[in-house]
């Protein structure tokens, strides 16, 4: 908070680039030039009793997928941490990826414990840095619970529109992971409560948007790095997160506090159980590679070769 000249005090705004101070009637960083994303100073933001100024759903989420990565990069048994090259099939499953085959068992639970595993350093290293400058502006507007809410329900929806397309639209072998629909969920979240409020910067947001699922999305794929973007979570996450944010923004109601607060606990404790059964699946330990053809050892079934790829959430 700064005083203006006549006295009064104004509100003032930090980037979530660079992290300057700027002022409330600022729509652009004085640093950076950045976009300031942080909701309008006359539209006060919906809120349960965590107000999320100290990020505290951003950090228990956070906390909980480096948990994950960790977990992988001990599971891993060797020096090399994915920074470029694939880890072992068996790794994502048994922390919780997604895997859509025919012929496969179809485990529900993966459509959520799939946000929380990563496929090597830098796919981690980008979702979460990314989460945090996007958190920095979303968390505050619209708290903690609903939040947590958001990040979970978005990651889930993203993951079950890859599933539908691999299915119904494009079926083909694939094992899948990834924060990113959930990341996108909160980039959703941000255009919609800035559009419903009227914020001009929701535009500057968008164009973010489709850069980068057009740039991250399918120009990757369609080059020849070997590397594979699930664009269906991420546009998933995004109109997800879009349609939340609308929600979210509009009038407040004091008696739904309650129920996201406990919506957001119930969100964390599902994550938390899926991430167990996941351990407890024998689908991960019949998986034994990722490379060109994985071969897939079915509960019950012959062994046999089948097509596989990994795609990167």
């Amino acid at each position: 908070m700064t005083a203006g000249p006549s006295g009064e005090r104004r509100r003032s705004l930090h980037c979530a680039r660079c992290g300057a101070l700027n002022g409330s009637d600022f729509s652009r960083c004085i640093r950076c030039g950045a976009p300031l994303l942080a909701p309008a100073v006359h539209a006060p933001p919906a809120r349960g009793l965590l107000d999320g100024r100290g990020l505290l759903a951003t950090k228990i989420l956070g906390a909980l997928t480096s948990f994950v990565f960790v977990g992988q990069l001990v599971a891993a048994h060797s020096r090399d941490l994915g920074l470029l090259s694939a880890w072992d099939k068996s790794n994502y499953l048994r922390f919780g990826a997604l895997l859509i085959e025919p012929g496969a068992p179809f485990e529900p639970f993966r459509l959520l414990s799939a946000v929380f595993v990563h496929m090597g350093v830098l796919h981690f290293g980008m979702n979460m840095m990314t989460l945090v400058m996007l958190a920095r502006a979303a968390e505050p507007a619209v708290g903690s619970a609903r939040f947590a809410i958001a990040y979970v329900l978005t990651g889930l929806v993203g993951f079950a529109a890859s599933a539908a397309w691999n299915v119904f639209v494009q079926p083909e072998v694939m094992c899948t992971a990834g924060a990113s629909g959930a990341v996108f969920g909160v980039m959703g979240l941000l255009l919609g409560w800035l559009l419903r409020r009227r914020d001009p910067r929701w535009k500057d947001l968008a164009l973010q948007a489709v850069f980068y699922i057009v740039l991250f999305g399918f120009v990757v794929n369609a080059s020849n790095t070997g590397i594979r973007i699930n664009n269906a979570a991420h546009i998933g996450g995004l109109v997800s997160g879009a349609l939340l944010g609308l929600s979210y923004a509009g009038p407040a109601r004091r008696r739904l506090e309650g129920v996201m607060n406990a919506g957001a606990l119930a969100g964390v404790l599902a994550c938390l159980a899926a991430l167990g059964l996941a351990q407890r699946s024998p689908l991960w330990r019949a998986a034994t590679s990722i490379d060109g053809l994985s071969r897939l050892e079915a509960p019950g079934r012959e062994e046999r070769d089948a097509p596989g790829g990994a795609a990167a959430g």
